[in-house]
């Protein structure tokens, strides 16, 4: 029985550890020590697969990290608004380029 319960808890740190040191859109989307967050980025036209995506914050400052994946439905477009948690990416908006941070 002492087995069994190291076992189970020594599978449970491992899972709780894992959440916690890997970052992917499944891992930050459970994740609760990453907050939802308001960014905003230049995509490529062209396309709606947005791939290493750096986005910055509301003052026209990178992020430390670039979101790995966001899917779009507008190829037209190049100026969006991302509502993430991590690499978690929960909505996004097309802006126009006056809407986007640093721009003028």
């Amino acid at each position: 029985m002492k087995k069994f319960l190291l076992t189970v808890f020594g599978i449970i740190v491992v899972c709780c550890g894992g959440i916690l040191l890997i970052h992917n859109q499944y891992t930050d989307y459970i994740n609760p020590l990453i907050n939802m967050e308001i960014s905003y980025a230049k995509v490529p036209k062209h396309t709606q697969k947005y791939r290493n995506v750096q986005a910055v914050d509301n003052n026209g400052k990178k992020l430390p990290y670039k979101i790995k994946y966001i899917g779009g439905y507008d190829p037209g477009r190049q100026y969006i608004y991302i509502e993430h948690k991590g690499q978690y990416v929960k909505q996004i908006e097309y802006l126009p380029k006056d809407k986007f941070p640093g721009q003028k």
